[in-house]
């Protein structure tokens, strides 16, 4: 058996017939301290004053003593939860900041908050924080910006103006040869050499200076689809009808040209009253100003739109970063650590003027491209390598077409590598300048209408190359200046007031701790007031 901590304690309840009778508490408990002071064995207990074990006062004061005992065990870790929990509060009050914030209070809270918003976007812009645009984690805003100025270098590299003369697969050229030029198609392309096709059937008996030889025959199981060009690493077919295939000539590609027939249409549509021996600026002007709008113009709108995305995604991170940061205290202003969560319009607010900012250099910027682009469609430069680049076009075909005549540089095997005979030579020249007095005036004026397009073509592409790219690099790098002057000087303390208006669940959540906060701190109180706390 067990012994009882506590002991026994006895007591003398109401009868169910003096409940009847109606005998009050009082007079019950009289009648129990008489009960026990005259029945054996409890009136023992009463001489041998151990009453306290008997009557429902002396067990009220028992328990009372009990439950006090409980209670002082007790205390130590109920004051340290209510301690822990105090300080719990107090600190996510301190988080939230002030319930109410007064208008000077908003402004020193706003324009902390706004320079660290323009900070941050500072430093995502220039690459040089640790934070990346939403738009690509994985790089910075000023490194997708050159990745897209290079896509831009590449797309105008690859222009018409700069690749006006450029022998390419699918270019229509003239082929030189000891018998003239031969209109052809480009079908392939080596590092030194291209092979060409002939344009029409018309002409394929005078082109067999573009085939080593015709007329193979494929194999049964073999099916080949006309047109089809293959190379088996070191010649170069082409398909014919009824399963045929030619073995193309690796052409030199300085026996190649460009066709510049296209332009006679051109100098057609675009004459003057002025004489047509002549070449006109007005014609000149207009086809580069065709240029200009057809290549150039749209990389130049894309890399601006380009530019305005990253700027767009650096803008979201910086104020997805600032919004969600610590608390703003330097004036001495506590505000909620989320900002978002508490004023969710402010963080519009700064969105809004934003792209007031952005919009507002897009305008700018569009501005300087098309003055930029409209500059380029009237022609000038004093670069010399232009008038150079004239001079030396304007005779390079038919210097290339007496050297092919004259057989000059050609050290096949078992051929002299020239013509060496005075009188076959000046036979030779005279039918290439024969060849030469043939051709109409269009296709003269054709031809240096070409040369002089493309010579400065390579002088205007390199300044739009540079000039757009340096007008987005400005727009970026003004960005966080320009943002900081609209939210410091455009926002008004009624704007403010609207933005900074403390939603229902942040002032219920807020009342609801200031209650807790103080309830908690009385109950601390209460118990450090006992006698042994």
């Amino acid at each position: 058996q067990e012994p009882w901590s506590s002991g026994f304690h006895l007591v003398k309840c109401r009868s169910q017939a003096s409940l009847d009778q109606g005998v009050s508490l009082p007079d019950s408990l009289l009648n129990e301290q008489e009960f026990f002071a005259r029945q054996e064995p409890w009136r023992s207990l009463v001489l041998r004053e151990e009453q306290s074990r008997l009557g429902v006062s002396n067990l009220r004061h028992k328990l009372a003593e009990l439950q006090l005992q409980r209670l002082q065990q007790r205390i130590p870790r109920i004051l340290a939860e209510l301690t822990t929990r105090y300080e719990e509060v107090q600190e996510e009050l301190v988080s939230m900041g002030k319930s109410t914030l007064s208008t000077i209070e908003k402004r020193r809270f706003y324009q902390d908050l706004s320079q660290s918003y323009v900070t941050n976007l500072q430093a995502i812009l220039s690459g040089k924080g640790r934070w990346k645009t939403t738009r690509n984690e994985s790089s910075s805003a000023a490194s997708q910006l050159h990745d897209a100025c290079t896509k831009f270098r590449d797309s105008i590299r690859q222009g018409s103006l700069a690749t006006i003369r450029t022998v390419v697969e699918g270019a229509q050229v003239l082929v030189t040869s000891m018998r003239g030029d031969i209109r052809a198609e480009v079908v392939f392309v080596g590092p030194d050499y291209a092979c060409c096709d002939f344009v029409e059937e018309k002409d394929q008996p005078t082109a067999e200076a573009l085939f080593d030889y015709v007329g193979y025959q494929a194999q049964d199981d073999d099916t080949l689809e006309e047109h089809d060009v293959w190379s088996d690493g070191s010649k170069v077919y082409i398909a014919r009808k009824e399963n045929r295939f030619d073995l193309l000539k690796k052409i030199p590609l300085a026996s190649i040209r460009t066709d510049p027939s296209w332009l006679i249409q051109k100098l057609a549509d675009n004459r003057t009253d002025d004489l047509a021996c002549f070449l006109n600026v007005e014609t000149f002007k207009s086809i580069v100003a065709d240029f200009i709008d057809e290549d150039w113009k749209p990389h130049c709108i894309a890399l601006l739109k380009e530019t305005v995305d990253i700027c767009t995604s650096a803008v979201q991170a910086s104020l997805d970063q600032t919004c969600c940061a610590s608390s703003v205290q330097k004036s001495g202003t506590e505000v909620s650590a989320d900002t978002q969560q508490r004023y969710p319009k402010l963080k519009s607010l700064l969105r809004k003027e934003t792209d007031r900012a952005i919009q507002t250099l897009l305008s700018d910027a569009r501005k300087q491209v098309q003055s930029h682009l409209n500059v380029e469609k009237h022609p000038y430069t004093q670069d010399d390598a232009l008038m150079r680049e004239i001079a030396a076009g304007k005779h390079r075909g038919l210097k290339r077409e007496l050297e092919v005549a004259l057989r000059l540089g050609d050290t096949k095997e078992g051929t002299s590598g020239g013509v060496i005979d005075t009188l076959a030579i000046q036979s030779v020249v005279n039918e290439v300048f024969e060849r030469d007095k043939k051709k109409t005036v269009e296709e003269h004026m054709a031809e240096d209408m070409e040369i002089i397009l493309e010579s400065y073509g390579k002088v205007a592409t390199k300044r739009v190359i540079d000039r757009t790219p340096m007008i987005c690099w400005e727009y970026v790098r003004s960005l966080a200046s320009t943002v900081q002057d609209l939210l410091w000087q455009e926002v008004t303390d009624k704007d403010l007031e609207a933005a900074m208006q403390d939603n229902a669940a942040y002032v219920e959540k807020h009342a609801a701790l200031s209650t807790e906060l103080q309830e908690l701190e009385t109950t601390l109180q209460l118990f450090k007031s006992l006698p042994e706390y």
